[in-house]
């Protein structure tokens, strides 16, 4: 029966390990192009600006521009006028 027990713990273990070694895997081959920043898993380009976190009540979207691979915030922008979306 102990060996029972320790083939259950050792497979749990394998089985817990494995997803979290996919997930580290693929971090490492994503690879951004220079001064590029990494918004939502997904890459915007150095220069750019975009809209996130927008209120549909007050139609009002927070900005961040990506310089040199840092994502800085902008001044807020009325929905109609605002720049794409971030990651999307």
């Amino acid at each position: 029966m102990r060996v029972l027990s320790v083939v259950k713990v050792v497979l749990l273990a394998a089985a817990v390990a494995l997803p979290a070694g996919f997930s580290a895997a693929s971090a490492k081959e994503m690879k951004l192009p220079p001064g590029a920043c990494l918004f939502d898993k997904k890459a915007a380009a150095n220069g750019t600006i975009c809209s996130f976190s927008c209120d549909p009540k007050l139609m009002w979207c927070r900005q961040q521009l990506c310089v040199n691979g840092t994502l800085v915030a902008v001044l807020p922008c009325y929905s109609p006028f605002c720049t794409a979306k971030c990651g999307g």
